[in-house]
């Protein structure tokens, strides 16, 4: 059973109540990520989180640490684009301790100057770790081209001069101005009552102070384009990508099945053409990103120097066959028992029910069953499919990235024709 209880200040509490399980797992979500973030604040909301941990009023790291240890579950935290989590799992028993260091790392962290200074660099370090992976890189480095000036652009993490100049008083300020409790809600699946959850985390979470609800950006529109980036290494990584649909438009459920067909899977279209049949790449895969407001198809490939002209001349030809030709109904019946089974069999684990419960409060204001996803997923048709293909998938509307020691010349010849 699924309850929800929103407080007076507007803080909303959601859970779900599992009665094959011997745990509780809560989570913390704030309706704010590294979107809501001004250029110079680039990698504040992750620094946030990370600082957490690092102290409260109450405890100190080691405390904190020692605590969660101590019951024996998991505890951790991370930023996204559009939102900051902070969750933890443990016995149903402990549901009060998850629930006391929950609410007093999200209310009271400390910010303590050494903490802090320390933490800085971490981060950088584990900026750092990404500059070193050139499959990692290419798709921020594609995020900033394809999204060009606009927030979603921006990686997650910061860059090495953001983090470098965050003040403590900067990361007080960001707090104050964007952690309103109209933005926040908990999520809670497993063994457990509603109401406990409301009485262990409500007089905590209810204190927090009014605040204005956090003001985002307009939607961005995808820049078109090819972007070549030299660099030493033993492959060329591309990632390229066109919009598809946000996680609230009525074609989501069309996106996640065309996904599946262009690159979801080792039959899916993409690996069967560039690695099955022409051995372009060991790593070929399609995605699909939606956010509150915007989307994107995405794709990624490493191959072997000399041969990414060729390996993007075959990608550009599926996407263009999707949009050109029917799907069969034994490729959309495919995807559609794929795309079942992958939500069905996520259903069994407790941190994506709870991540489910807080992105369907935040995105739709209720809870989703099951049931209506499977049915909207049984309603995609085949037209559906070519319609949305010919919509996103046009190769004016196609951003590329390619990061290594390719041929820029042949690239861009491939990309104008």
């Amino acid at each position: 059973m699924i309850q929800k209880t929103t407080l007076d200040n507007g803080v909303r509490l959601v859970t779900e109540r599992l009665e094959q399980a011997y745990s509780v797992t809560a989570g913390l979500w704030m309706e704010v990520g590294s979107r809501d973030e001004e250029a110079p604040q680039g990698g504040i909301s992750h620094f946030i989180e990370h600082m957490a941990f690092k102290g409260t009023a109450r405890r100190d790291a080691l405390a904190i640490a020692r605590e969660l240890d101590r019951l024996g579950g998991l505890a951790n935290a991370f930023t996204s684009k559009e939102t900051t989590c902070f969750h933890a799992r443990a016995l149903a028993s402990q549901a009060a301790e998850i629930a006391d260091i929950l609410t007093d790392i999200f209310l009271n962290p400390a910010f303590a100057p050494a903490e802090l200074e320390r933490e800085r660099q971490v981060i950088l370090q584990e900026i750092c770790a990404v500059e070193d992976a050139p499959d990692e890189l290419v798709h921020v480095l594609f995020g900033r081209q394809f999204w060009d000036s606009h927030p979603l652009g921006r990686p997650v993490l910061g860059t090495a001069q953001s983090v470098g100049n965050l003040t403590r008083e900067d990361l007080l300020a960001y707090v104050e101005a964007g952690y309103s409790p109209q933005n926040l809600v908990v999520a809670a699946v497993g063994d457990l009552q509603h109401d406990d959850i409301v009485e262990l985390m409500g007089p905590a979470l209810s204190g927090l102070p009014a605040r204005p609800s956090r003001r985002r950006t307009g939607p961005p529109a995808g820049k078109p384009g090819l972007k070549v980036i030299p660099r030493d290494s033993e492959q060329v990584h591309v990632a390229l990508g066109a919009p598809g649909p946000s996680a609230v438009d009525p074609q989501r459920f069309t996106g996640a099945l065309l996904n599946v067909i262009l690159g979801g899977n080792m039959s899916s279209r993409l690996f069967q053409e560039v690695r099955e049949k022409r051995g372009l790449a060991y790593a070929v895969y399609s995605y699909l990103s939606s956010y509150s407001d915007s989307g994107m198809f995405g794709v990624y490939m490493g191959v072997a120097p000399g041969r990414s002209p060729e390996a993007l001349k075959v990608v550009r030809a599926e996407l263009s066959r999707l949009a050109a030709e029917a799907v069969s109904a034994e490729e959309l019946e495919h995807a559609k028992e794929s795309t079942k089974g992958s939500i069905l069999l996520g259903a069994e684990n407790p941190e994506s029910r709870m991540a489910r419960l807080a992105r369907n409060e935040f995105n739709f204001g209720r809870a989703i069953p099951l049931e209506e996803v499977i049915a909207q997923i049984e309603a995609v048709e085949l037209d559906d499919i070519i319609a949305l293909a010919a919509q996103c998938l046009d190769p004016d509307r196609l951003g590329v990235t390619v990061l290594g020691p390719a041929d820029a010349e042949r690239l861009h010849k491939e990309f104008a024709s």
